[in-house]
């Protein structure tokens, strides 16, 4: 067995049916496995797994322990594949999207690689959408390159590499920074590189990318888990100006530019505050969609979306 593809799922049957349907496409030659992982779902995502015409069998699994890391260790666990493939159940692939991974790992030994997400079209052709795409971590160039982050949305990994690393790490329960601790824990342990293949194109049909509000409550969901990351590496965090400029204030030792932005970070915080801000680029985005000043409403709102966020994992992960 060459390949196996884990996909974690919850309560997502809408997307997971478009997913499902592109990798039904695949032109692979080579022997491969599918794993979707039932993650307490309540819709009819059983009844859709079922109802998928695939070339290989659709393994349906369950998973009680909540969130895409236990999922996705529950998938690895029963995989027989020499290469692990971690897809979302939103992301939609091409037809050579399992033979430029293959092709990618066996031409860069001790490598994992990480794919290209797009938004859909349809998104990007928001106001919000036009934003967004100017905030993408990876530029468009064609370049192969290492890379310090990593995603499980499109992505793959020898298995033996994942199994002496013991997996994600449940702790990170939504799908926030839990592959991101993997792969610090693969460089740290075994050496790993992440290389990053913008020929590996997949679309991300994102719950979370039609509407502002959607995209700012993620960012809160996701700032939860930096706390608990920043517990566990301390300054070796990758994104260690969001941790600093969203810890409370330490009036003795903060420079007086720190606590200004920490202050300013609360303000945008409150909830008052959101609600006026995502008000105020909703007006915008009807009436002047091109307007750099929507631009600048945006970055408030979404620092105070994190900041948000991230005192709420403080609250939550402080005393572990």
């Amino acid at each position: 067995m060459k390949v196996s593809v884990v996909i974690p799922t919850h309560n997502r049957s809408d997307a997971l049916t478009e997913t499902l349907q592109k990798l039904s496409l695949q032109k692979f030659s080579e022997e491969w496995e599918l794993f979707v992982v039932n993650n307490n779902c309540t819709d009819d995502t059983d009844e859709i797994v079922g109802q998928q015409n695939l070339p290989v069998k659709v393994n349906l699994i369950y998973e009680k322990t909540p969130g895409a890391a236990a999922s996705r260790n529950a998938g690895a666990r029963v995989a027989r594949g020499k290469y692990l493939v971690f897809l979302d159940n939103d992301i939609l692939v091409e037809p050579d999207f399992l033979e430029r991974h293959l092709h990618a790992l066996q031409m860069n030994p001790s490598c994992w690689i990480v794919g290209k997400v797009n938004n859909l079209p349809e998104q990007e052709r928001t106001a919000f959408g036009t934003f967004r795409k100017s905030l993408a971590a990876l530029d468009s160039s064609l370049e192969i390159k290492e890379i310090s982050g990593f995603t499980g949305a499109n992505s793959s990994m020898p298995r033996r590499d994942f199994e002496a690393l013991g997996g994600f790490d449940k702790r990170f329960y939504d799908a926030s920074s839990e592959d991101h601790e993997l792969a610090m824990r693969a460089r740290k342990q075994l050496g790993i590189k992440v290389l990053y293949f913008p020929s590996i194109v997949a679309v991300h049909n994102d719950w979370a990318g039609w509407t502002f509000s959607d995209f700012c409550l993620r960012q809160e969901i996701y700032a939860r888990f930096e706390y608990l990351l920043w517990k566990k590496y301390g300054r070796e965090h990758p994104r260690l100006k969001l941790v600093e400029e969203n810890l409370p204030p330490n009036w003795s030792n903060d420079s007086s530019t720190l606590l200004f932005r920490k202050v300013v970070k609360r303000i945008l915080a409150a909830s008052v505050t959101q609600t006026s801000l995502k008000g105020s680029c909703s007006i915008l985005e009807k009436f002047a969609p091109s307007r750099p000043f929507l631009h600048r409403l945006y970055k408030l709102a979404i620092a105070g979306a994190i900041n948000k966020g991230f005192r709420e994992g403080m609250q939550t992960y402080e005393k572990e």
